[in-house]
């Protein structure tokens, strides 16, 4: 899949509003291939939500991406799986779900 400015910012939008989330800054949709390393081709970006917010990172090279949901609030991972595999379209994908524990 071709991944593109407008698809990252698709991505992110969709994620906000599935998730109930509050935008506070972005989408910022940005690339090191000018001035990076070869193998760092790709997009990147970052929303931020008064909850947290979501980062992507992808690697044209490779066809892989990373995408992290961070946030202060209980939401449904399910629903963000479901934004990422209709928007990507991933041919595999494998995720994993870290919980704070207050002492």
């Amino acid at each position: 899949m071709n991944v593109d400015g407008a698809l990252v910012e698709r991505l992110f939008l969709t994620l906000t509003k599935e998730l109930s989330m509050t935008p506070i800054a972005g989408p910022m949709i940005f690339s090191p291939d000018v001035r990076g390393h070869p193998i760092h081709r790709g997009l990147a970006g970052y929303m931020a939500w008064v909850e947290s917010g979501v980062a992507l990172y992808t690697w044209s090279r490779f066809n892989f991406f990373t995408l992290d949901i961070y946030t202060c609030r209980d939401f449904q991972p399910e629903k963000a799986l479901k934004v990422v595999k209709e928007i990507l379209k991933p041919r595999s994908m494998v995720y994993e779900e870290f919980r704070y524990r207050n002492r």
